[in-house]
């Protein structure tokens, strides 16, 4: 039996349209469509959540790299959330805009500075957006700030193991592409990681091994747990490639670099 046609949604088309207008060399197209899909997307579908902060924002750090008007513009979108978020830190989704701007434009120390600010101005809030940070500070090779934000590092991984499960739960009663589902392996691998770094980070090397094994033991199917094992590896590819996989009717899919059935 044939899966079910996926019809992209008019946000995925101007995704779509926003890539192949800067592969024909029309910037300043491309530019207002990935402005448009940054503005308006959520509107449409929530769900285009993830692509919004990963491709399309990659997209878009793409073209600032051979257009500089595409990079003004990008800056002055940081900065835009960055104030709200600073007049109005209850606005949480900035955070997550604040942070992805930064790491496409592998400006990860900005995002280590503004927690080291929130955790000394509302140390409540910086635990409560520890997760959205951790990478960037562990990168900064600030164990002592992360385990301070993230002092349970079981209650985190058992956490981030329970929105694994759900999510495969949630997508067992219809069709899904593979890429998604390693798509959510390795975030789950991702954010074990860093918390393993952490740990590893403040001298915790016996906790660390045992998060590690317990990590994988969490994921009951068999399948789903050996790929668990497999992500959790030192130096493990990530599941993608910017450029590998496209939104749109003009879609073209490739295999991805590491499948989900590892």
């Amino acid at each position: 039996m044939r899966p079910p046609r996926i019809v992209p949604t008019h946000a995925e088309g101007r995704l779509s349209d926003a890539r192949r207008l800067a592969h024909e060399g029309r910037h300043a197209e491309a530019l207002a469509e990935y402005q448009w899909f940054h503005a308006h997307a959520l509107e449409e579908s929530p769900a285009l959540h993830g692509v919004r902060l990963s491709y399309a924002l990659g997209g878009w750090a793409d073209l600032a790299a051979v257009y500089p008007p595409a990079r003004a513009a990008l800056d002055a979108q940081r900065e835009r959330d960055t104030a709200r978020l600073l007049a109005c830190k209850s606005e949480r989704g900035l955070f997550h805009d604040v942070v992805a701007i930064h790491r496409v434009l592998g400006e990860q120390w900005r995002t280590h500075a503004l927690f080291a600010d929130l955790a000394r101005s509302d140390p409540e809030l910086a635990m409560a957006l520890a997760p959205i940070g951790l990478p960037a500070i562990v990168a900064a090779g600030d164990h002592a700030l992360a385990h301070s934000l993230v002092p349970d590092a079981e209650g985190f991984i058992r956490r981030s193991s329970r929105s694994l499960i759900t999510g495969f739960a949630g997508r067992r009663r219809r069709f899904t592409r593979a890429p998604r589902i390693a798509a959510y392996i390795h975030n789950y691998a991702a954010d074990v990681r860093h918390m393993l770094a952490v740990l590893e980070g403040v001298g915790q090397h016996l906790e660390a091994a045992r998060l590690r094994r317990l990590a994988a033991d969490l994921v009951h199917a068999t399948t789903i747990r050996r790929a668990v094992r497999a992500a959790l590896q030192p130096g493990a590819r990530p599941w993608y490639e910017r450029g590998r996989y496209y939104s749109g009717p003009q879609a073209r899919r490739r295999k991805a670099p590491v499948s989900w059935r590892a």
